[in-house]
This record gives structure tokens, C-alpha cells and sequence, in this order.
């Protein structure tokens, strides 16, 4: 659990657990064309497995 505060002040407890294989759709959902401009074209899958043999 940690708490987020964000520059306007809004703070927000989050809650963390391990990404897994069946998130991707829900990862991918939220990408939108401004987020592709900005960061460009991200390989989801890539980042989970890449992510998960680091630990």
C-alpha cells in the first residue's frame, strides 16, 4: 500500500499486487493515442515477462 499525492494535492492510497499474463487487455485498454505520441508504440508483453524475470 502507498499513498499518492498528486501536484494538485489529491492524494490516494494505492494498492499494489503483481502484473500477470491475463491483465494485458486491461493494460492495453488504457493507451490511448496521446500516450502512444508521447512514449510510442509499447510491447505489453514484453514488459511483463521482461519485468517479472528481473525479480
Amino acid at each position: 500500500m502507498s499513498v499518492l499525492t498528486s501536484p494538485r494535492g489529491k492524494v490516494e492510497v494505492v494498492h499494489c499486487r503483481r502484473t500477470e499474463s491475463q491483465d494485458v487487455y486491461c493494460i492495453k485498454s488504457l493507451i490511448r493515442k496521446f500516450t502512444c505520441k508521447l512514449f510510442g508504440k509499447l510491447n505489453i508483453i514484453y514488459l511483463l515477462f521482461s519485468r517479472s524475470c528481473l525479480h
